[in-house]
């Protein structure tokens, strides 16, 4: 699935998982409601200062939007711990989606932990 409809389809979750509509989500982030219909049903990615807009308003975190697994096993599989390998294979594809909504190349992103 590509980004743009997995990230419409958690939109569209969160959003309905608080009762609000799409053109109460347009309203409140300041866009039109077909913006919204075209993130959620067409796959169209909301622009990097959309998201943040998205998370404010769904309170909900920007990662959960741009890494969510959609489907009932993958929800299952997020609840086992990772093994080394699929954690270093996790942070390639972050890094990629993370370049891809800023624009830049993978290489350029940089993800560090501080515990």
């Amino acid at each position: 699935m590509r980004d743009g409809a997995r990230i419409g389809r958690r939109i569209r979750q969160v959003r309905e998982q608080m009762g609000i509509g799409k053109s109460e989500l347009a309203r409140r982030i300041g866009v039109s409601p077909t913006a919204v219909h075209n993130w959620e049903e067409n796959g169209v990615m909301p622009r990097f200062e959309m998201l943040f807009a998205i998370e404010k308003v769904l309170e909900v975190d920007i990662m959960d939007l741009i890494s969510h697994r959609p489907d009932e096993e993958d929800e299952a599989a997020a609840d086992q711990p990772l093994d080394p390998v699929s954690r270093r294979d996790r942070l390639e594809q972050l890094k990629r989606q993370i370049a891809d909504l800023f624009g830049v190349k993978p290489n350029s992103v940089e993800i560090v932990i501080r515990t």
